[in-house]
């Protein structure tokens, strides 16, 4: 006979499951699809920075650097 804790711990698995494949299959490919984002990404690749190289710690910066990069280029 299944105890009850199993049957919790087997319902706590299915919905983490199920949230964790709802984010990644869901939303962010919908936020990918965004037309702010789609720019970023296509700039970033442009430059040849490999977003998914950079780390947390440098977005802050990093935002810095992309505004002022943008800025001299619309000087040019």
């Amino acid at each position: 006979m299944i105890q009850p804790q199993q049957v919790k711990r087997q319902l706590a698995l299915v919905v983490t499951t199920l949230a964790l494949l709802s984010v990644w299959l869901l939303f962010l490919p919908a936020y990918a699809n965004r037309p702010a984002v789609k720019e970023h990404l296509q700039w970033l690749d442009e430059k040849g920075i490999d977003p998914s190289a950079m780390y947390y710690t440098e977005l802050e910066v990093m935002e810095k650097i992309l505004a002022r990069q943008r800025s001299n280029q619309n000087r040019h």
